[in-house]
């Protein structure tokens, strides 16, 4: 079994970081990739199980775009996102909303058309959000990402998640950090270990299954 996490940025300018896993679960590869082409020419020569992007896949539902011109509109004016957004919002974990208009609109048009381009060529490909995941294994004292201490809070953490790290871990940036997260919850995916919040006509977002908090915290 081999997992790929990706942590996408919305510029082929900025790199994204890609981080793959095998069954132990052990890091097997951490990189960089510009183009989305790039990004799919790793995807063909890795041939994960599972894609894990921590990006917004879809829309909401009743939206073709996210441009403010557009006569598009959600089937309820009262929703300003995806449901799995509203699920979030719900359980306390904060997240952008993917409407119109939305500040990461072209992050988001970028993976739309990367699951596209990975969904045609067989792949299995699912959305997780790295923070959300961390809040599930970690539990709520989990700091945002650009928050001081950040960084070493998760390089803290990742050695009790998976194998691999020793010469790795001081060099991890923060995206490096969340592609091997996102990774994880491909593997806990893969092993039936995750729940998802959504609905079908919007797609699903994937998370760990929620553990005791003996657990989490330990």
């Amino acid at each position: 079994m081999v997992v790929l996490g990706v942590d996408l940025r919305t510029s082929p300018k900025r790199r994204s970081a890609m981080a793959a896993l095998d069954c132990e679960p052990s890091v097997t590869f951490l990189g960089l990739a510009s183009t989305d082409d790039d990004i799919v020419a790793r995807v063909e020569s890795l041939r994960p199980d599972v894609v894990a992007f921590g990006t917004p896949l879809t829309l909401p539902e009743g939206l073709c775009c996210l441009e403010t011109a557009c006569d598009c509109r959600t089937r309820s004016a009262r929703r300003k996102g995806r449901q799995l957004e509203l699920d979030l919002a719900q359980m306390g974990i904060s997240c952008f909303f993917s409407g119109k208009g939305s500040v990461i609109r072209g992050l988001i048009y970028r993976g739309i058309g990367l699951r596209k381009r990975l969904a045609a060529l067989g792949f299995e490909v699912i959305e997780v959000y790295p923070h959300a995941t961390k809040v599930v294994l970690f539990g709520d004292g989990v700091p945002s990402k650009n928050s001081r201490g950040s960084l070493d809070y998760v390089k803290q953490r990742l050695p009790g998640l998976m194998g691999g790290l020793d010469e790795r871990l001081e060099s991890l940036n923060q995206n490096d950090c969340d592609a091997l997260i996102n990774a994880y919850t491909a593997f806990l995916h893969r092993r039936g270990e995750t729940d998802i919040l959504g609905q079908p006509t919007e797609g699903w977002l994937t998370l760990p299954r929620l553990m005791p908090q003996e657990v989490r915290s330990g």
